[in-house]
């Protein structure tokens, strides 16, 4: 009896056996979810992230392993020319010489805008209704409609690395205005269970279209990644996604 169980086991183990190698042998895609982040278009730990959600979802159906890579912006684009890296969450704006790297198309819109106490008089509609304010920003970030002003000093360019400290700076009335990316500033008001009431101005600073750049090997790929986005798109998908990060 026990030899006969034992066959049936050995049996059974060889039937698997070819399921196990079959998934252990998925092709993998190297995606950057950055050392810091970008929450919540991407999250480094635990990885997750709208970006990376949309693009798990999409490599799965590929029949693509998605794995999460640490590398740091400086070293992104070098990495990716040398193959060790394959996808990276960015636009075509923010990317040195793009016409080496193929692009998906836009998952989304980011768009940097105004928060302001709810008890300020400001009522953002264009960018002169900043004049002569200070204006918390990200630091090295570009924002088209705004360099010129800080230039010339009709806006007070106020610099931080941190998205958090602009926000609780402007609800301890140090700051007039923050621009942050919208989603960026509504996931850390609702992560750091902020009280301070906060205005966000309708419209928008700047808008950028956030997609993914890859090595243009992956063209094939980006394609399917492009029909599968739409159906996202309609068929409701990457609305639950976004859902999850508000």
């Amino acid at each position: 009896m026990k030899s006969s169980l034992y066959s049936q086991l050995i049996i059974l183990f060889t039937l698997l056996m070819p399921v196990f190698s079959c998934h252990g042998d998925m092709p993998i895609l190297r995606f950057n979810v950055t050392p810091q982040g970008f929450p919540p278009y991407v999250i480094s730990k635990p990885p997750a992230g709208i970006m990376f959600d949309v693009l798990s979802h999409i490599a799965q159906k590929q029949g693509y392993k998605l794995v999460a890579e640490r590398i740091p912006e400086n070293r992104v684009y070098l990495l990716l020319d040398g193959g060790e890296l394959d996808a990276h969450a960015s636009a075509l704006e923010w990317v040195e010489s793009p016409q080496k790297y193929a692009f998906t198309d836009p998952v989304l819109k980011v768009r940097d805008v105004v928060f302001t106490r709810k008890d300020s008089a400001l009522n953002y509609q264009t960018v002169k209704d900043l004049w002569g304010h200070s204006v918390g920003v990200h630091t090295g970030y570009s924002y088209q409609s705004l360099t010129e002003y800080f230039k010339s000093g009709k806006i007070t360019r106020i610099d931080s690395n941190n998205e958090l400290y602009l926000l609780q700076m402007l609800a301890k009335e140090r700051l007039d205005v923050a621009v942050i990316t919208e989603h960026v500033g509504l996931w850390l008001i609702k992560k750091n269970n902020i009280k301070a009431d906060f205005s966000i101005a309708k419209n928008a600073v700047d808008t950028t279209e956030y997609r993914l750049v890859f090595s243009k090997k992956w063209q094939g790929f980006i394609e399917a990644f492009n029909k599968e986005l739409a159906l996202m798109k309609s068929n409701g998908h990457l609305k639950e996604i976004l859902y999850r990060y508000r």
